[in-house]
């Protein structure tokens, strides 16, 4: 594009970029490889918006980068936040040539069918706040704040369950279990509980049988235990 300055020069070719788009919330969200992918278009149109075109392949050819899922992720971002609206499909010719996506570009004003010239839209001032995820994985790190955003907006499955990691039983360190002496007058555990097949704890680590006598403050193996005792006096006394 070449317009004459105020001299009546001609002046070189240009992009033009109006002001109301680059300050716009929808063009700061957008990505700087959409943008780049913008200015490219915007170099193509010359009084044909609405079939404006610029395939893939030639896309990385003139942006500099060789990846075509980030120039297709471009594309719809830039649909995304209203840059631009696809009139046309891509589809492969008769001829077995494919044919590019014709786009319209909303900033700039479009001829009807009929020759008339309408305004522009400018949808990207309408643009509702949602930001635009890849559909297609791109090959370098998407922006990390962009990713929290876009977390933050949709959870989804990173949404998880909370347990209450301070929460701890509860312990009565005053409570004592009733009978707490120790020795030969405790009551074995058997004594407190019913059936004909209880066998006494103290029985499965001494060997010996405890059964409480009623009456009686002894057990029955400390009473086998003082022969030994009377022997041993006996033979300190000789």
């Amino acid at each position: 594009m070449s317009r004459k300055n105020k001299h009546g020069d001609r002046l070189p070719p240009f992009v033009p970029l109006f002001r109301e788009t680059l300050k716009s919330l929808a063009y700061r969200a957008a990505s700087f490889g959409a943008r780049a992918l913008f200015t490219a278009l915007r170099g193509r149109l010359v009084n044909n918006n609405g079939h404006v075109y610029l395939s893939q392949r030639d896309a990385e050819e003139e942006l500099g980068h060789k990846n075509r899922n980030d120039i297709a992720n471009w594309y719809r971002e830039l649909e995304h936040y209203g840059f631009l609206v696809k009139t046309v499909a891509a589809s492969l010719g008769v001829d077995g040539k494919g044919k590019a996506t014709h786009w319209r570009i909303t900033d700039m004003p479009t001829r009807n069918g009929r020759g008339e010239l309408e305004l522009a839209t400018k949808d990207f001032l309408r643009w509702d706040g949602v930001l635009f995820e890849p559909h297609v994985a791109p090959s370098r790190r998407w922006n990390a704040h962009k990713q929290a955003a876009l977390k933050k907006q949709n959870p989804g499955l990173h949404v998880g369950t909370t347990v209450d990691s301070t929460s701890v039983p509860v312990v009565d360190s005053t409570s004592v279990p009733p009978n707490g002496g120790s020795g030969c007058n405790g009551e074995s555990i058997s004594a407190q509980l019913g059936g004909t097949n209880v066998q006494p704890i103290t029985s499965l680590a001494t060997g010996l049988p405890l059964t409480k006598v009623v009456g009686g403050a002894h057990c029955e193996h400390e009473a086998a235990l003082r022969p030994q005792r009377r022997r041993g006096r006996a033979q300190g006394r000789k």
